[in-house]
C-alpha cells in the first residue's frame, strides 16, 4: 500500500495554482485576502498549493489512475497545461488589453 500519491497531489495542486493565479489577478479582494493572511499573495498561494498537494496525495494514496490515464501521465499533463494556462492568461491580460 502506498503512503502518498505524489502524482495525484501534483495534479490537484497544479490546477489549484492556475486557478489562484488567475483569480488573484482578476479579484483584488482575493489577492488582498492572501496578502493579509500570509504576508504576501505568493506565499498564500504557495501555502494553499502545498496543502492541496499533501491533502490529495494522502487522501488518494491508494489510487493508481485518473480515469484511463496513469497518475504520472495525468500529473505531467496537468502541470504543463496549468503552466500554459497561466502563461496565456498573462499574455492576454497584460499584452492584449
Amino acid at each position: 500500500m502506498a503512503k502518498f500519491n505524489a502524482a495525484i497531489g501534483a495534479t490537484a495542486s497544479a490546477w489549484l495554482l492556475a486557478l489562484l493565479v488567475i483569480a488573484g489577478e482578476l479579484s483584488g479582494p482575493l489577492k488582498a485576502l492572501l496578502k493579509d493572511t500570509f504576508g504576501h499573495h505568493w506565499i498564500g498561494k504557495a501555502v494553499l498549493v502545498t496543502g492541496a498537494l499533501l491533502l490529495f496525495g494522502f487522501v488518494f494514496r491508494d489510487r493508481k489512475s485518473i480515469g484511463t490515464w496513469k497518475d504520472e501521465k495525468a500529473a505531467w499533463v496537468s502541470v504543463l497545461l496549468s503552466l500554459a494556462v497561466i502563461f496565456l492568461f498573462f499574455i492576454i491580460h497584460y499584452l492584449i488589453k
